[in-house]
């Protein structure tokens, strides 16, 4: 028994096997377009490592910089031991600049070869910038098991039981959608690859009751590298358990990567449980994300704090303070629900695209989707910031809304990501007055105008403004003066010349740096027919060798009698650009 017991503590304090499995495909020396670093990793003891369940190495041969998805690419500077060696130091090498291989030599790390052909490492904090350790893709080998687990058989017993009566909790602030600058710090073990998950979860937030997200933003981090969401609508009771995609984002791509797929319930009580499983090894350091998800204690309709600043609306340029960038939400301490206003009507929030630099401020924030009906209840909205690129080229964090009786709603704001600031429709467009408290909410139908293709009450063919601006012509070319139609007070329709000839916008791509702009602005769509009347054509901007790299606002456009047409010239959505003449 002495010799047995004597037996087992030496192989339980041999790295060989006592180490822990680190299956990173994306570490191999054949990857690149990510830069994670092991500096925000907590290494503690050995690691044996694998490739998509198979064995792989270290690579001992220099490695190119900026692959194995790091910035300075790790490898060992000797090769690997033999078996009769036991442990031995390696020196390990650091790739950085083309054409160098050790550039830089981090901390050496201990290395042993293992009976099974494999080896184990001890690795360390690099404390060299952004560097990580790599793997040889051509050194892959089938995995040999060490110990055999088969200690005793037995018989499967099939339990029938609800998982919603049977869950674990998962309470983790990490995994907040809030925890935004985690992205900065150290990652340590958030690398939900590295659980070993078990059935089914419940996710808290400090105690709060939390759901997986149904959406993406700019820069979602949950505290991990890559942030997992759930691509589909959460089930109601009465769909059981069902299966969802699972979508992980990076940076300002939502959907860059996909997971496996899990299995997800709503249970009474008014929560979700779900049956996490390792995600897919190949995304880098990836963590399922949560949300708070609770039913507020008390009605917001009845209890929400009024916001009745006409700054805010619509209509209202940040130029008008000064040229600076206007006001910011993100300094705001945002508390509880709020019910818009302006200068004490009801309003609400737009729900389409708004120019950059309005609301006062420089990147507007709007509501991606339609308000909610009265029978809906609380719901999660994205919301949109309008920049330069476009309309909702980033989303900041998702807000709660509901409609009440009386026909209004309520919004529960956070702190955006952005400086921006949330937008209100302007009076003219308010969706009733304040007074008004016994009408039911109307569909989103009667809120929004409805589109008409109707003409004009005075037709645009006669009633134009003459724009004769010789440097809007294509011709004009990396001009000295560099102008922006942003500057200009556009109202109604315009008629294009060119020192007194006639000329119309051009409907192909225009060279860049061409009328005497930086992104010469032109039509995406081609000019209608005199019986087409009214029309409505994307504006493009040429920029970045990509003839429309600014989606600019769509304007309206009409052929008229004569051969000429006229255009409603609308502000674009950012400087530098100009409508073009050819």
């Amino acid at each position: 028994l002495l010799s047995i017991t004597v037996a087992f503590q030496s192989i339980s304090s041999d790295p060989c096997y006592n180490y822990e499995s680190l299956d990173r495909p994306w570490r191999a020396n054949n990857e690149s377009g990510d830069y994670i670093c092991d500096e925000s990793f907590s290494w503690n003891g050995w690691y044996r490592l694998f490739y998509y369940g198979m064995d792989i190495r270290m690579s001992e041969t220099c490695v190119s910089s900026y692959t194995c998805n790091t910035y300075i690419s790790l490898w060992l500077n000797d090769p690997h031991p033999q078996i009769e060696d036991g442990v031995v130091t390696r020196e390990v090498c650091g790739s950085y600049s083309w054409g160098s291989c050790c550039d830089y030599k981090t901390k050496p790390i201990r290395v042993k070869a293992c009976p099974g052909n494999y080896y184990v490492y001890e690795l360390v904090n690099p404390v060299l910038g952004c560097a990580g350790y790599c793997t040889d893709v051509n050194t892959t080998s089938q995995a040999v098991s060490t110990i055999s687990p088969d200690i005793f058989t037995g018989s499967t017993i099939t339990l029938n039981y609800d998982p919603c009566n049977n869950y674990n909790i998962l309470d983790n602030y990490r995994r907040s959608t809030l925890n935004y600058w985690s992205m900065y710090g150290s990652l340590t073990d958030h690398d939900d690859t590295r659980v070993e998950w078990d059935g089914w979860y419940r996710l808290f937030i400090n105690g709060s009751s939390a759901q997986m997200p149904e959406w993406c933003f700019y820069y979602m981090s949950c505290g991990g590298f890559s942030s997992l969401w759930l691509n589909g609508s959460h089930p109601r009771l009465e769909d059981g358990v069902v299966t969802r995609e699972i979508y992980g984002s990076r940076n300002d791509q939502c959907s860059r990567y996909r997971s496996d797929p899990i299995q997800v319930k709503a249970c009474p009580g008014n929560y979700y449980i779900y049956k996490l499983s390792r995600p897919t090894l190949s995304i880098p350091a990836p963590v399922y994300c949560a949300v708070s998800f609770s039913t507020p204690s008390v009605d917001p309709c009845y209890n929400y704090t009024s916001l009745d600043e006409p700054w805010r609306s619509t209509d209202n340029s940040y130029y008008n303070n000064s040229y600076h960038y206007g006001l910011c939400d993100y300094n705001v301490e945002w508390n509880g629900w709020y019910r818009m206003f302006y200068n004490g009507e009801n309003t609400q929030m737009p729900e389409s695209c708004v120019n950059q630099g309005m609301c006062g401020t420089y990147n507007p924030l709007w509501l991606s989707g339609p308000h909610p009906q009265l029978e809906d209840g609380v719901v999660t909205r994205q919301v949109c910031v309008s920049s330069g690129n476009g309309c909702c080229t980033y989303t900041s964090y998702p807000i709660r809304v509901k409609a009440c009786p009386g026909n209004y709603y309520v919004y529960e704001f956070v702190k955006p990501i952005f400086c921006g600031a949330y937008c209100t429709e302007a009076s003219s467009q308010s969706i009733s007055s304040a007074s008004t408290t016994t009408e039911t909410i109307p569909s989103i139908e009667s809120i929004t105008p409805p589109i008409t293709t109707t003409a004009p009450p005075v037709d645009p063919c006669y009633n134009y403004t003459i724009l004769d601006d010789s440097w809007r012509a294509t011709n004009n070319q990396h001009s000295s003066q560099i102008m922006c139609d942003t500057a200009v007070s556009w109202n109604g329709w315009y008629r294009l010349f060119i020192q007194g000839q006639s000329v119309q916008m051009p409907d192909t791509c225009v060279d860049e740096y061409s009328c005497g702009t930086h992104a010469p602005l032109w039509l995406n769509g081609g000019h209608p027919t005199v019986e087409d009347g009214v029309v409505t054509r994307d504006v493009c901007g040429h920029w970045w060798n990509n003839c429309c790299f600014f989606q600019s606002n769509p304007i309206k456009v009409k052929a008229c009698p004569g051969d000429y047409y006229v255009y409603e010239f609308v502000s674009p959505t950012t400087c530098h650009l100009a409508y073009c003449a050819g």
